[in-house]
């Protein structure tokens, strides 16, 4: 399934929506989005996972980069909704505490 990103935007927090896989095929598309961010109105970015069905190394690394822009922004960055398999990559892969923002 191909990725879908939408953007909503409230009070100053940016709600990234992903729909489908995030591969190596499509990260690059959400690390574009997360570099169209920039208003200064953005002061959270929040990415919503519920609808991912997949996601590999390279969806990982895209949210890291996701969230060191943020930072370098000022904003802050937090993953939510990861469930099933995406939530259990994130786990395995001991990234999940750093990007939801929840400690162990």
């Amino acid at each position: 399934m191909a990725l879908s990103l939408s953007v909503h935007y409230d009070n100053g927090v940016a709600t990234v929506s992903a729909q489908g896989e995030v591969d190596l095929a499509s990260a690059d598309e959400l690390e574009t989005r997360f570099g169209e961010l920039t208003s200064p109105d953005v002061t959270s970015v929040v990415v919503d996972l519920e609808g991912v069905t997949f996601l590999d190394s390279a969806g990982i690394n895209a949210l890291l980069k996701g969230r060191r822009l943020a930072e370098s922004r000022g904003q802050s960055f937090v993953v939510s909704s990861a469930s099933g398999l995406v939530r259990q990559v994130l786990d395995i892969t001991g990234v999940w505490n750093h990007l939801s923002g929840t400690t162990a």
